[in-house]
């Protein structure tokens, strides 16, 4: 049990994330992203027009239970043609960055949530986790809290292990050894600060059976947690943000500290200045081979038209992945703030 804990911990604590949301808050309230899913199938007229391709839907419902399947997440099963010129734009620009020599592949997913359409690019490509699974993380505990209530108010105590943690890049606030912190206190720390040794404490007293559980329930492959080259997509990664499982109360709470994820090179710094954004990111080095990866998943609350993107990417150099995230997301937010305007 004790190497189960140790190999858990060093999956999703090998590079930072602050990652995504359960539930779609806009800023005249909370909206059940399924709502949103439902309504996202009834294209308008307008848009019907200007759309060539003819997508069914898919959905995914939650089972384990005797009277009812709850709705967890629905999705078109292809890509709107509204957004082509987009797309166009952004693969452009992924091939400028490659010719350069700034990155060696990105991923790109998008979704407008309420049309339900999306754009997709490279979505076959995986990427090694790391810290994305931060998100996972926070979700099981609010889920213990759930069933469970006064889980986020126990305090641990926080001991360096023996060799200490991996290092970060970027990184603003940590935990510090010998003191003793309420769960909550440390669920803020390892998403708005991106503190692994934050994440170190909570990975040593997660119920493993319900993280493993959760990513079952979203349809998605459980992790080994013993497997290092454990990888995802970034298509397959949006799923946490793109679906309810959690009560509203808590949905809030992963709200609030989505924004106060103070990491600003990357998706914040595409967009302008009065935009409200709840966004995390996460990096991942390889020290043999001197690979970088670094991602960002957020939303982003464009007018009555909030979107979903995640981006991910690999270089040589995770100094300069920032400006390949940030230039995607100008050009993400350009797109989708020029056609709404438009239809």
């Amino acid at each position: 049990m004790l190497n189960f804990k140790v190999n858990f911990s060093i999956l999703l604590i090998s590079s930072v994330f602050c990652s995504g949301v359960t539930y779609l808050v806009t800023k005249s309230g909370i909206k059940h992203v399924n709502n949103n899913l439902t309504a996202a199938t009834e294209v308008s007229p307008k848009v019907a027009k200007a759309t060539t391709v003819s997508c069914g839907s898919v959905s995914h419902r939650l089972e384990g239970y005797k009277y009812i399947k709850p709705l967890l997440w629905g999705d078109k099963t292809c890509e709107s043609g509204n957004y082509s010129n987009l797309k166009a734009d952004l693969v452009s620009a992924i091939d400028k960055y490659k010719q350069q020599g700034v990155i060696d592949n990105c991923s790109v997913y998008m979704k407008v949530f309420n049309k339900g359409e999306f754009v997709s690019i490279n979505e076959n490509e995986t990427y090694h986790p790391g810290s994305l699974i931060k998100l996972p993380i926070l979700i099981t505990y609010l889920t213990m809290e759930e069933k469970n209530a006064g889980v986020l108010n126990r305090k641990l105590t926080f001991n360096l292990p023996p060799g200490g943690l991996p290092r970060q890049t970027y990184n603003s606030n940590q935990i510090q050894p010998g003191k003793s912190y309420t769960i909550k206190e440390l669920l803020r720390y390892m998403i708005a600060f991106s503190d692994n040794n934050a994440t170190y404490l909570l990975n040593e007293n997660v119920d493993i059976d319900a993280f493993k559980k959760m990513y079952a329930d979203f349809g998605l492959p459980v992790p080994d947690v013993r497997d290092r080259n454990y990888q995802i997509t970034a298509k397959d990664y949006s799923a946490f943000l793109n679906a309810g499982y959690l009560t509203i109360n808590n949905s809030e709470y992963v709200a609030e500290l989505l924004h106060q994820c103070d990491f600003n090179d990357g998706i914040a710094s595409g967009l302008p200045q009065n935009v409200e954004v709840a966004h995390k990111f996460g990096e991942w080095g390889d020290v043999k081979t001197q690979k970088h990866q670094l991602s960002e998943s957020a939303i982003v609350y464009l007018n009555n038209s909030p979107y979903l993107i995640t981006v991910m990417t690999s270089g040589a150099d995770v100094k300069k992945l920032p400006a390949v995230i940030s230039d995607i997301s100008k050009l993400a937010y350009n797109g989708i703030r020029e056609r709404e305007v438009t239809f």
